[in-house]
């Protein structure tokens, strides 16, 4: 749950618990479907596997990578009333087929799809893309622990 005002705060939807490493070679799909697959354990209760994979799926057509190599699948239902979001690090990085950027770092990140939230989505994309600059990714990449990486984006 967002507990700042303007629902800006990172460390409130990512935790030890929302972090994943996913190695290997992957397409930018794949990449997305894993998260999702991650995401499900904490939304399970309130969205059923079938309409999450395929609202995910659906949205993340029409998600950027942005320039700084950091990719925000996201998607709103109607049923949530917070925040939820997995950030994915991948040490090899896979490549944008759209734009040849290298992602290394993802999140995936749902919202409440209701006018009150309107606002927070959006200031929380804004947090997200202004705090995933090139030099914090690489250093989230070298890690290979969750706690750390909550640690580095702690107060961000």
């Amino acid at each position: 749950m967002i507990k700042q005002a303007d629902g800006v705060s990172l460390s409130s939807v990512i935790t030890p618990e929302t972090v994943v490493f996913l190695d290997g070679p992957l397409s930018k799909e794949e990449a997305v479907l894993r998260l999702t697959e991650a995401m499900l354990p904490q939304v399970k209760d309130i969205i059923g596997r079938k309409a999450l994979f395929d609202r995910v799926a659906e949205v993340e057509k029409l998600n950027q990578v942005l320039e700084s190599g950091f990719y925000i699948p996201h998607a709103k239902f109607p049923e949530l009333h917070n925040f939820f979001a997995v950030l994915g690090v991948f040490p090899e990085g896979f490549t944008d087929p759209a734009t040849g950027l290298k992602v290394r770092a993802a999140l995936l990140l749902l919202s409440p799809h209701k006018p009150a939230y309107f606002q927070l989505h959006l200031n929380m994309l804004c947090r997200l893309s202004q705090t995933f600059q090139p030099e914090l990714i690489e250093k989230l990449a070298a890690l290979r622990d969750p706690a750390a990486v909550a640690a580095l984006l702690k107060g961000k």
